[in-house]
């Protein structure tokens, strides 16, 4: 039986949309500077801007001893799929339920794409996020769309350095969000590096002529290869469905955590994306690594999970997923959850006004 013509606003007309578009074209040299931004924490009532360098009000500190580990998730949450506020209260669920297990001493770190205006409603009201957590991003205002909005959580004993945007050539709307994270030596020697830069992006989605994510990985990586960087991390959706997208990691002097760990393309246990797509999905697409963890400097990367398999909306919200047409997964994205150890002498800076 032939598949029905796609209805206006559904996941596959916005996908034809964006497919005959021309290709993404160079703006001015001005659109792609960094932008500075502010970053917020709770209050017990409200979430209040920081804009480094003011130090954040005080809460529990963490000796500097137990923060050589840290704990990064990246996670793609579908924003073209209807029953948006369940799959979020389910994805956040999820997300809960997997930082409990994580070492208390542990700071946790978590990159999030695709979200939109509803989704940041319920961060901002999840009971467990203000007490442990800076948020980039509370609303919209940073993003250049609210379909592919990117928000990053910070765990509060951090210390932030500073948070920026840098656009990407694009016509998706893509950027990539940095955020830079205090390093010390515990040798108190002197050094011109001493942030570990963490970068969480959505690079362009579907097949470009000619190709635009090489081009966004690129202007990513020197951002993560300036002087004042000792480590750097890149998470997220970077859509790698193209030969080329396998070699990316390697022709910008970064490493495939994935692969480090001894992972191999190809393979059933690196895919993120495919297995909770609706069935003419993969049958077109199939099974890809999309989500990666990227990273170069003075860290390794001890450990690399998939996160949010088989994670579906809560019983009571399946009906009225069914009702509008939708498959009951919370996203089509696998996460990913990296246990990284920063490398002697350095150890990530605890937040001592915190």
């Amino acid at each position: 039986m032939a598949r029905s013509p796609p209805q206006p606003g559904s996941i596959e007309a916005i996908l034809a949309a964006k497919l005959a578009e021309p290709p993404a074209q160079k703006l001015d040299d001005s659109r792609y500077l960094p932008k500075s931004q502010s970053y917020y924490i709770f209050n017990g009532s409200a979430w209040q801007p920081i804009s480094p360098p003011k130090p954040p009000p005080p809460t529990a500190s963490i000796s500097a001893a137990t923060v050589s580990t840290i704990c990064l998730i990246t996670w793609n949450i579908d924003i073209l799929t209807g029953g948006a506020e369940p799959r979020m209260a389910a994805a956040l669920s999820h997300l809960e339920d997997l930082i409990s297990k994580i070492p208390p001493s542990q700071p946790v770190i978590i990159f999030l794409q695709e979200m939109g205006p509803s989704d940041m409603a319920q961060i901002r009201a999840a009971e467990w996020v203000g007490p442990r957590f800076f948020l980039t991003d509370v609303d919209e205002r940073n993003w250049d769309s609210p379909l592919y909005g990117t928000t990053t959580l910070v765990d509060r004993r951090l210390r932030i350095d500073k948070v920026f945007r840098v656009p990407w050539i694009t016509k998706f709307e893509r950027d990539g969000l940095f955020v830079d994270i205090e390093l010390q030596r515990t040798d108190n020697a002197e050094s011109s590096g001493n942030i570990i830069r963490l970068c969480n992006t959505h690079l362009e989605s579907l097949v470009a002529d000619p190709p635009v994510r090489t081009l966004q990985l690129a202007s990513a990586a020197r951002y993560l290869h300036e002087d004042t960087v000792q480590a750097a991390l890149l998470a997220g959706d970077l859509n790698a469905i193209q030969p080329f997208d396998r070699t990316l990691h390697t022709e910008n002097s970064l490493k495939d955590a994935y692969l480090e760990l001894g992972g191999e393309e190809d393979s059933e246990d690196g895919y993120t994306w495919g297995h909770q797509v609706p069935q003419w999905m993969k049958d077109k697409f199939g099974c890809s690594r999309m989500d990666k963890v990227l990273y170069h400097g003075s860290i390794q990367i001890k450990s690399l999970q998939r996160i949010g398999v088989g994670v579906k909306v809560a019983e009571e919200h399946k009906q009225e997923m069914r009702a509008l047409g939708c498959d009951e997964w919370v996203t089509d994205h696998y996460g990913l959850m990296a246990t990284i150890e920063i490398e002697l002498p350095w150890t990530l800076s605890p937040n001592h006004s915190i």
